[in-house]
């Protein structure tokens, strides 16, 4: 069963989008499962995904959107081809309505539960788009303070995408973080917590160096005897990321999540993609 929460804001919503010539694609999610074992179960038998199926569409024909952007995330790698199996028997039903599939997932080659549960390459071929969630580079499990989302990481990932994974570039979006994170370490324990692109700050006498790799700011600096550190996400480092779709020509941006950005990223976002 789907827990819809478009209520009756959503709804307004989508009415002011689709007045202005945007497009609606919501987002459906696992997240609220809460373990990996009631995604198997859901994914493993022809009768449960086709239930699912069924609830999806009519929720997205009920909203009046143009499409979905589902995004399933923390599965077991044994449930990788269930899950192709699901977006492969999702796709024509969507298309029949003249609903768009599009797809979350993350860098390839990581953790079992994290990377290898998705066949990209089979996404590529049966979604719209494939949306690859180009952050956390360095996150909150992370044994070592680092950038969440540095150029070169995501270069990087992108030609796996392209090569080894074999997915179309016009097919290709690229997730772009508007947040990044502070790191701490004292007394041999890292933390980290997250900071929103707009309301990154640096200390006082504190000088911003700018590293060429990750195509970021960084800073460092001491504060009542821990050692702070951050890449900072700001209007450069986006640019940076931006450049990549167009050198790859990819399909396009997505961004993680609004209202957590500056208040000039927008004017960037639009002369780097051309948007008029």
């Amino acid at each position: 069963d789907i827990d819809s929460n478009i209520g009756v804001d959503g709804h307004a919503y989508v009415s002011w989008a689709l007045a202005n010539v945007y497009k609606v694609w919501p987002i459906i999610s696992n997240s609220e499962l809460g373990d990996l074992d009631s995604v198997s179960k859901i994914l493993e038998k022809f009768e449960t995904r086709a239930y699912l199926i069924e609830n999806i569409v009519k929720e997205l024909v009920n909203a009046g959107v143009d499409g979905i952007n589902v995004d399933f995330e923390n599965m077991y790698q044994e449930d990788k081809d269930n899950y192709s199996r699901f977006l492969i028997e999702l796709a024509p039903r969507l298309h029949e309505a003249g609903l768009t599939l599009s797809v979350d997932v993350t860098a390839p080659d990581g953790s079992e539960t994290w990377s290898l549960c998705y066949d990209r390459n089979t996404i590529g071929k049966v979604a719209d788009y494939i949306i690859f969630m180009g952050y956390d580079q360095n996150g909150v499990s992370s044994t070592e303070a680092g950038t969440v989302a540095g150029a070169n990481w995501v270069e990087l990932n992108i030609k796996k995408f392209l090569g080894q994974e074999g997915v179309s570039s016009d097919k290709l979006i690229l997730g772009i973080p508007f947040y990044t994170r502070l790191w701490k370490e004292q007394d041999g324990t890292l933390t980290s917590s997250v900071v929103n692109m707009r309301s990154v700050t640096v200390p006082e006498g504190v000088e911003k160096t700018w590293d060429e790799e990750t195509k970021q700011y960084y800073i460092e600096y001491e504060r009542d005897g821990a050692t702070y550190k951050m890449w900072i996400e700001d209007e450069e480092s986006i640019k940076a990321k931006l450049d990549l779709i167009n050198n790859y020509n990819l399909a396009g941006a997505g961004f993680w999540s609004k209202d957590r950005e500056s208040n000039t990223v927008w004017s960037i976002i639009n002369e780097k993609l051309n948007i008029q």
